[in-house]
């Protein structure tokens, strides 16, 4: 008497088991606060006038008191402050540009989750194989009970030998079922293979990107801090210091 065992037949596919995924990838960093931009645009105000010094401003347009500058002092804080302007431009246009990729890099990383969650319709495919699979072992268990049943009754006659056909006509039907579903799980899972291997190609493409922007924003990062700091000495070595309006006309004509 042909018997087919119901755990052989089962075809439960756990796919999400059988496949791997990649990792979830790095996350974007946070971009540093809007820092304060060095006072060069300052309008000049005149500073208290003292005997032979004649007219006096300062580079922050304060009031002050402090320590004259030299004509060459003013010289290189003209520089220096155009100087920090220029790194500043250029530290906004950077900002800019990596904000905007940042927006990209999240779109992108919300599609490979969304692209995740089906795997290009495996999902769908798995979950009707699975479905199927399992309405075929509900089949294969009672076929089974009926054989054990048969079995047991020691039946004979003409009656029994129908019986037995149309159980033996019934395995035959389940097993090529049962072929029919090795095959599908085969294909569904080589399907499924292929898919896992482009959305991991995809995932590591992103997080290549992604860990590209977080080392460019952490450098920006660090180079907003830094010109801060120089901000910050100009401030106190340059901005709230006094000079001759007359060497301030010298430097700008050349002398």
């Amino acid at each position: 008497m042909m018997h087919i065992d119901a755990r052989r037949m089962a075809l439960a596919l756990g796919l999400s088991s059988a496949l791997t995924f990649l990792a979830q990838g790095p996350a974007l960093a946070q971009t540093a606060p809007a820092k304060a931009k060095p006072a060069t645009t300052a309008p000049t105000k005149p500073a208290p006038e003292k005997a032979g010094e004649g007219k006096t401003l300062s580079l922050s347009g304060k009031d002050t008191n402090g320590k004259l500058l030299t004509r060459d002092e003013l010289r290189a804080c003209l520089k220096q402050r155009e100087a920090l302007t220029g790194r500043l431009n250029e530290l906004d246009a950077a900002r800019t540009n990596t904000n905007q990729e940042r927006e990209g890099l999240s779109q992108g990383q919300a599609a490979l989750k969304s692209d995740r969650d089906n795997l290009g319709g495996m999902k769908t495919a798995v979950d009707e194989l699975n479905t199927r699979t399992k309405a075929f072992q509900v089949e294969v268990e009672a076929w089974n009970k009926r054989v054990a049943d048969f079995t047991e009754s020691k039946a004979s006659g003409a009656a029994a030998d129908k019986q037995r056909t149309e159980i033996n006509e019934q395995g035959e039907v389940l097993r090529k079922r049962q072929l029919e579903l090795t095959s599908d799980r085969s294909s569904t899972l080589a399907r499924g293979e292929e898919q896992i291997k482009v959305f991991n190609a995809r995932a590591a493409a992103v997080d290549a990107k992604v860990a590209d922007w977080n080392e460019r924003n952490r450098k920006l990062n660090n180079d907003g801090e830094a010109l801060q700091l120089e901000r910050q000495t100009w401030v106190t070595d340059c901005g709230d210091r006094r000079y001759r309006e007359d060497d301030e006309k010298a430097v700008l004509s050349g002398k």
